[in-house]
């Protein structure tokens, strides 16, 4: 595949510092740690990543998207035979298994046990790209609180593409803190609009 343009070295991420409670839900006045999140003001969808590459190689933004389409297919077929998935320049995917909250004396069967998550690890090249981002500021110290509008549309797009969603996903894509994450999430699942599944320390939300 002949290249057309350079890759993208370096860009420049934004980010908003905020104040957080610890995880005994403790004042910020009494624990005044401080927390940092990227500002992110949109999902990049498969569609725009089909023109990046078309725009980058001889490929056609059709066959570009039916690629990337075929595979995820094929990732989530090699996960279901309990593969690892080691993709070069990207970086390997892996299941999480949970049993829930049994304890050792308990009697455990393939019933008991569950996929909590799929683990992504980014290879040293891509990781080694993120180290050359510019970091700069996206606004002042404080958490941001977007409207139930705002949320419910970031969501419906994250969930047009994908699976589930994680804590640290929602913080990302909502742009807010740990405290307002779990708080919102809860909520969310109270009303019926997402289902938690896995344990606490591993939880997945996905759309009721």
């Amino acid at each position: 595949m002949k290249q057309k343009t350079a890759t993208k070295k370096s860009g420049t991420i934004a980010y908003q510092l905020y104040e957080r409670n610890d995880l005994t839900g403790k004042s910020t006045k009494k624990n005044p740690t401080m927390g940092v999140s990227v500002v992110s003001s949109r999902v990049v969808t498969t569609k725009e990543m089909a023109d990046d590459i078309n725009h980058a190689s001889s490929a056609t933004q059709s066959d570009v998207a039916a690629v990337l389409q075929a595979v995820g297919q094929r990732i989530a077929e090699a996960l279901l035979d309990g593969n690892r998935i080691e993709i070069d320049h990207v970086g390997t995917f892996s299941l999480t298994l949970t049993c829930g909250n049994k304890r050792k004396e308990d009697y455990i069967t393939s019933k008991d046990i569950s996929v909590s998550r799929i683990s992504f690890a980014p290879c040293a090249e891509l990781w080694k790209q993120m180290r050359s981002a510019q970091i700069v500021s996206g606004g002042p110290t404080g958490n941001k609180h977007l409207s139930d509008a705002t949320i419910e549309k970031r969501l419906e797009e994250y969930f047009a593409t994908n699976d589930s969603l994680s804590r640290s996903t929602f913080e990302r894509i909502c742009e807010c803190s740990r405290h307002t994450a779990l708080t919102k999430l809860k909520e969310l699942v109270k009303a019926g609009r997402l289902i938690a599944i896995g344990p606490k320390n591993q939880r997945q939300y996905i759309p009721s």
